[in-house]
């Protein structure tokens, strides 16, 4: 049996063996899946572990509250964060199982024929044992305890880096949002600066074929229109990049099919009016990832006491019961016989030696507690610095919007003017670009500033640890620039 177990496996690759067929023949050479090991590695056409089968969107248009609840729902941050905060919990409860007693069984049987059994000659016949052991630990000065409670802060370090991947998550999920939107908001303003830049050449145009304009002024009109094609064109490749890193914060793949809702809403500035110090104490109360360096603490002062505890005796309560069977012959006689047994004592484990593991265990501990310690303290000014940028962030964005809208009126109006002179003579080609790309640049600077101001807002709710409100606050992005619609000629 053994050899026919051995030619089989002679057919089928042995790493045990020649291991060096399952790599890379050479260092500047890929590996490849040969038809000796395809049965040991996956296909590259085959699905990869791990890849849920999530619904993924087909041309669906999506609010921001319901790309919230999708992402709540399929991104693998939460559950992986999930599953370790489960493990945990399991392992707390592993941790518990010294506060009960150890039982176990045994079974043994055997039969044949034993040399030298006995003094009277060979056994043949058949045997059998049957057990039960327990041991139960009293008293090992507080190590069991210790134990237990390392793995119930572990258990709620876990929980509370759960919870602040959902807070990240709401915080990823809006940033990408707003971007994305702003960055179509800036692609409808590329477009009404192109259809404004061929406006001028067609005036320019018209000016020379009247005799009054130069072909140096075409061609500067031309070179314009030509500089905010260019950056329409960039505008619409980085939209497409907010769009995927946007379906990549949900949770989806980067190429989904999707389409977003947004819709004109209001910051609650007034409800931001705090000051940055009492910010910051609700930050204290409410991060969840300042809770789990709080927790990563109380888990190695109960880790110090475990390991102190291993330096001093443990004292086990032990106990024994079982049944043996013997049915036989030796030469000359029969033999049947039965028995049962039992017993119970107290067992004291003394540490005397362990080759100075015990003590540096402990030096372990202290030193992992204060690496805990020095890390919660670094949290905590972390945390204070995040509310307060993201606080002063949100404000100056706030600023830069209104005055960014101001700009922009007067940019439009400045524009109009200069066409006007433009057109009727008072004043040059140089005048008029000038204008235009004041413009251009005031619609940009209006839809930075309307995209900063929100993702700051998502970030001081985020540094707070806050959720973001989501009702009723979406980016105020108009479809265009006031007055203005989307030329078909810059489509």
């Amino acid at each position: 049996m053994a050899l026919a177990v051995l030619f089989a496996g002679c057919r089928r690759p042995r790493p045990e063996l020649e291991p060096d067929k399952f790599v890379s023949p050479a260092p500047g050479k890929p590996f490849h899946v040969s038809k000796e090991t395809e049965e040991f590695f996956p296909k590259a056409r085959e699905k990869l572990l791990g890849l849920a089968d999530e619904p993924v969107p087909s041309g669906s248009t999506y609010t921001l509250p319901q790309l919230l609840d999708v992402a709540l729902s399929i991104n693998p941050a939460t559950r992986e964060a999930w599953a370790m905060a489960r493990a945990a919990a399991a392992g707390w409860g592993a941790a518990r199982g010294s506060y009960y007693p150890t039982i176990g069984a045994n079974l043994n049987g055997a039969g044949g024929r034993f040399a030298q059994t006995s003094a009277l000659g060979a056994f043949k016949g058949v045997s059998g044992e049957v057990g039960l052991s327990l041991s139960y630990l009293l008293l090992d000065f507080g190590g069991r305890e210790a134990t237990a409670e390392s793995a119930r802060q572990a258990l709620m370090a876990a929980n509370w880096n759960h919870n602040q991947a959902i807070q990240d998550l709401l915080r990823d999920v809006p940033q990408t949002y707003y971007r994305y939107l702003g960055n179509k908001a800036r692609v409808r303003a590329s477009e009404v600066s192109l259809n404004e830049a061929l406006t001028s050449l067609r005036s320019t145009e018209q000016r020379r074929k009247a005799g009054v304009s130069t072909i140096a002024d075409v061609l500067q009109a031309r070179s314009k229109a030509d500089q905010v094609r260019l950056t329409l064109v960039a505008d619409r490749g980085a939209m497409q990049v907010a769009r995927g890193e946007l379906a990549r914060a949900v949770g989806w793949p980067a190429n989904a099919v999707f389409e977003i809702a947004g819709e004109q809403g209001d910051i609650p500035l007034d409800k931001m009016q705090k000051n940055t110090e009492e910010l910051i104490e609700l930050a204290v109360r409410d991060r969840p990832d300042l809770r789990a360096a709080q927790a990563a603490v109380r888990q190695g002062r109960a880790e110090l006491r475990k390991a102190e505890a291993e330096l001093w005796p443990k004292l086990f309560a032990t106990g024994n019961a079982g049944w043996t069977a013997l049915s036989g012959r030796i030469p000359g006689q029969d033999i049947s016989e039965n028995a049962s047994n039992y017993y119970g004592g107290l067992s004291l484990q003394i540490p005397i030696f362990e080759g100075f593991s015990l003590r540096n265990r402990v030096r372990e501990a202290k030193a992992n507690l204060e690496e805990a310690r020095a890390s919660l303290r670094s949290k905590i000014e972390e945390v204070a610095a995040d509310v307060w940028i993201a606080y002063y962030r949100m404000h100056t964005a706030a600023q830069q919007v209104e005055t960014s809208e101001t700009l922009l009126e007067s940019s439009r109006e400045s524009y109009r003017v200069s066409l006007a002179r433009y057109r009727a003579g008072a004043a040059d080609i140089v005048e008029l670009l000038n204008a235009q790309s004041q413009l251009e640049s005031a619609r940009a600077q209006e839809v930075e500033a309307r995209t900063d101001l929100l993702v700051y807002y998502a970030d001081l709710l985020h540094a707070i640890g806050a959720d973001l409100p989501t009702e009723g606050v979406s980016p105020p992005y108009p479809p265009g620039p006031k007055g203005e619609e989307t030329p078909d000629a810059a489509k």
